[in-house]
């Protein structure tokens, strides 16, 4: 199975066959993630900016989180109508995602939505995610202090993340196809 992970950002599941794609051109594909052509792929994996929702944000109108607040709700449409396995990743405002209409949108699409650690997961897979330990990631201003180099609750999402990968690849097993 192969999968495409949208804003990647430094997300890296090694075990899986997966192409990683994100706005800043350091990854194997660069350019919109809502233009990428998502025929290739098995499953999704998006983690939209989250600016515009953040709670930490506290200038939600500044140029880029009014640029890439539309993201949210259009990649939740795009993912949906793919037909495929898939999990968007967030931050939690319940408030901010009420007056945008995601919950709206999930409901319309029959998606699950959940809350786990800091984060909401959008997704149409079912998985056990109760159990993944969430550990306190974001301290002294929004820097993570730690030697592994996540952030903004990177392992928290990458964790997340790789329970949705073992349900939709059956196990983990990389394969090329």
């Amino acid at each position: 199975m192969k999968g495409i992970y949208l804003g990647a950002c430094k997300a890296n599941h090694p075990n899986y066959n997966i192409v990683y794609q994100d706005i800043n051109g350091k990854r194997d594909m660069d350019g919109d993630m809502l233009q990428v052509n998502l025929e290739p792929y098995d499953y999704i994996i998006c983690t939209p900016p989250c600016n515009y929702y953040s709670k930490a944000n506290c200038n939600i109108y500044s140029d880029y989180s009014t640029k890439t607040k539309h993201i949210l709700p259009c990649s939740i449409i795009k993912l949906a109508e793919s037909n495929r396995p898939f999990i968007i990743e967030n931050v939690i405002n319940r408030k901010r995602f009420h007056a945008m209409g995601i919950y709206q949108l999930a409901e319309y699409y029959s998606l699950k939505v959940f809350e786990h650690g800091r984060h909401t997961y959008i997704t149409n897979v079912t998985f056990e995610y109760k159990d993944i330990p969430q550990t306190q990631d974001f301290k002294y201003g929004g820097k993570y202090i730690g030697k592994d180099g996540y952030h903004q609750g990177g392992m928290n999402v990458y964790l997340v993340i790789e329970a949705f990968l073992k349900e939709v690849t059956k196990g983990g097993e990389y394969d090329e196809d």
